[in-house]
């Protein structure tokens, strides 16, 4: 018998298994393409959430005392006589959450990092559930911008030993200046260099 124009039984369930497979993947990846969208849109939220009131709010009264333990929110903004200043943060605020920070060699310019290695494990995951991001992995430098002559390597470098998933990462990003209380020859008593306000940028990575 001539056999050779027929498909073996074998060949039709392989085929049939591939299209089945085919037609699964169609539909599961949509799916899963959506959630990790939604996913990803939460997360940055969350991040840009926390910022928002690093930058724009007081956060709960007296929580410079209590932050390594129990406190429901975190802010840096400058109180001036009762009225907050949106983006103007205060320094002795930014000093207690974030220690006494890295000066830099060139311009003498202060700037922070969190968690840096004076926080211990229990004190991040405190500051993570006030900071709203419970549950997540983050990571922020608080840094000058603008100064030509401002020494980044330490502050790329410590970014570096950071073990941040880039796949996974949001990035927010927000621009402000910093108070000081008493002492400084700029208008406000802004941090300066050479009698010129010092911008600053708050960088906030949560995976």
């Amino acid at each position: 018998m001539n056999d050779r124009g027929m498909i073996s039984i074998d060949l039709m369930v392989a085929i049939m298994l591939v299209l089945a497979a085919v037609l699964m993947a169609i539909q599961i990846i949509p799916t899963v393409s959506h959630e990790d969208r939604d996913w990803r849109i939460k997360q940055y939220m969350t991040a840009a959430r926390a910022a928002d009131n690093l930058v724009q709010d007081r956060g709960e009264p007296g929580w410079e005392g209590k932050w390594r333990s129990n406190v429901t929110k975190i802010g840096f903004v400058y109180n001036d006589k009762g009225i907050a200043i949106m983006k103007v943060l205060n320094l002795t605020k930014v000093r207690t959450f974030m220690g006494y920070g890295y000066t830099d060699v060139p311009t003498g310019i202060i700037w922070w990092e969190f968690p840096n290695s004076s926080i211990l494990p229990n004190e991040r995951e405190n500051a993570a559930k006030s900071l709203g991001l419970g549950g997540f992995n983050f990571y922020m430098q608080l840094h000058p911008v603008g100064l030509s002559d401002f020494d980044s390597n330490l502050l790329m470098a410590n970014l570096k030993n950071r073990s941040i998933n880039d796949n996974t990462v949001s990035v927010v990003d927000k621009y402000v200046y910093i108070i000081k209380d008493i002492g400084s020859p700029c208008r406000q008593d802004f941090i300066c260099n050479q009698n010129l306000t010092v911008h600053y940028r708050l960088n906030l990575w949560v995976w």
